[in-house]
């Protein structure tokens, strides 16, 4: 054979360089080993062996909960290989998930400490066991270490929506003579540790006795509420205020104490009354103390009271005075309240031959919420008091919270759930409204995750207007679509969405 053309080595040896870069796979599909090894035409890509080499993140982070509450979701990991294949052997292989020791943590529920450790099932996924705040808000770390690396969890424990203080509204100190009505309601307002208002928390209110007194043969100075007991409970509304039933002086003269207590608040307001001597003019509420009305429409219902002398006779003659009052509603700054004709809150009436009067007709201010009405006399410092509500008017908004526009993995759970927020016209949220949300019956889409999985649910508005909808899972189909949220006979709002392909 003769000698070869130099040149024509050069670009044999070319053409090999280029054929060998051309069988090499792009830096895309280097970068997503988990798309090779899903891939069924392709099981040689994988070895027979793949012992793990790190340890990966599979959920629970980052999640907050409430002081001494579960989180919600699980901590995972998984034994993982860098090469994006199914790991093997890995069956048992121990990982210790370690919460901090003091300060802000929490316990697992198996262990009952800050520390505990699971085995990885056949797939090399480990879950550590409920785990549960405990008293102390902070943000901290829980770390999962296994003999190939370790991984970190981001949680935090927090105090929102605890009660952390209850303070008295009303009055301190009230007087009222002996067999009589106390003028005021005990009021009291619950704030959580950041300093809002600790909302549907049950208020024990107790009426207690005279110190020294109570023992044989020797009566003291105390109350009780209508039913006839000494202790009643009520639920604070949204703006963290609970109050009392009305309560009555028993025949006994003298001071003594009432408190009211809420649960992880050790200090209970307190409250001094004194039982005083001889009876007085009482002037009490007609039929029922509490009215409803649609914002911007009249009460159906006028405030009536009736007045009588300390003989109990009805008082003819006397001047009444009723006061609409104003309390927390909707909208930053914004005041429940109702007007009298020609704009006033107050109004005077004299009571007819019977000892009634009864006030002008007066409607709902454009802010919905509860608030309070007085009647009140010269004759006796005794207080009628009315319940006023404003009630929403119908659904004319509805709008999509931070879901409005979301994306996961196609057979996946959306991170954030679906939810809605319903007005009224005048910007009121809208308690007790319907929501119907539908998924397409087609394509991609998804389903709630209900007992039985379903595109459509509906789903009550809270005290707040807002609905939020079960978690919602992507089907197995990739693409757009969108889900719509409808008042039942109003407004409507559409989320869209996105099943990403694996």
């Amino acid at each position: 054979m003769g000698a070869r053309d130099p040149k024509l080595g050069r670009k044999l040896l070319l053409a090999a360089v280029v054929a060998v870069v051309v069988a090499i796979p792009s830096v895309g599909a280097l970068a997503s080993p988990r798309a090779a090894a899903d891939t069924p035409d392709q099981p040689s890509s994988c070895p027979a062996s793949n012992p793990p080499n790190e340890l990966t993140l599979g959920g629970g982070t980052p999640q907050t909960a409430q002081l001494d509450t579960p989180f919600d979701s699980a901590l995972q990991v998984a034994l993982a290989n860098s090469n994006g294949c199914p790991v093997t052997s890995v069956v048992g292989t121990p990982v210790t998930f370690t919460a901090p020791s003091s300060g802000a943590s929490g316990r697992f529920a198996t262990s009952g400490a800050n520390t505990v450790t699971v085995g990885a099932d056949v797939s090399g996924n480990a879950s550590a066991p409920t785990f549960t705040a405990n008293d102390t808000a902070d943000s901290y770390t829980v770390t999962a270490t296994s003999a190939y690396g370790s991984v970190s969890f981001s949680l935090t424990n927090s105090a929102a929506g605890i009660p952390a203080t209850i303070t008295p509204l009303s009055p301190a100190s009230q007087e009222a003579a002996v067999n009589s009505d106390y003028a005021q309601q005990l009021s009291v307002r619950v704030l959580d540790a950041d300093g809002n208002p600790g909302s549907g928390a049950m208020v024990t209110f107790t009426l207690g006795t005279a110190a020294g007194g109570g023992g044989t043969g020797v009566s003291s100075a105390a109350a009780s509420f209508d039913d006839g007991s000494a202790q009643a409970t009520a639920t604070t509304d949204s703006d963290g205020t609970a109050t009392s039933p009305q309560f009555t002086a028993n025949a006994t003269i003298g001071p003594f104490t009432a408190t009211a207590t809420v649960a992880n608040v050790p200090e209970p307001a307190s409250f001094q009354l004194e039982n005083l001597p001889g009876k007085r003019a009482r002037l009490t509420t007609l039929g029922s103390p509490k009215r409803a009305a649609t914002v911007e429409h009249r009460y159906s219902h006028r405030l009536r009271v009736l007045l009588r002398d300390a003989n109990g006779s009805p008082q003819a003659g006397a001047n009444v005075t009723f006061t609409l009052g104003a309390g927390a509603g909707t909208g930053a700054g914004a005041s429940a309240g109702a007007s009298f004709a020609g704009g006033t809150s107050t109004a005077t009436v004299t009571t007819g031959i019977h000892g009634i009067a009864t006030s002008p007709s007066f409607t709902a201010g454009s802010v919905a919420g509860t608030f309070t009405a007085t009647a009140t006399t010269t004759t006796t410092t005794s207080t009628a008091h009315f319940t006023l509500s404003n009630r929403a008017g119908k659904p004319a908004t509805v709008t999509a919270g931070i879901a409005a526009a979301e994306a996961t993995q196609a057979g996946t759970r959306f991170v954030i759930a679906l939810a809605v927020t319903v007005t009224d016209a005048l910007g009121n949220k809208v308690p007790g409204a319907l929501v119907t949300f539908t998924a397409p019956a087609s394509g991609a889409s998804g389903s709630f995750a209900t007992r039985t999985p379903a595109r459509t649910i509906t789903i009550r508005t809270d005290a707040g207007g807002i609905a939020v909808a079960p978690p919602f899972i992507a089907n197995t189909q990739p693409g757009g679509y969108v889900v719509i949220a409808t008042v039942a006979h109003g407004p409507r709002t559409a989320f869209a969405l996105v099943n990403e392909a694996p």
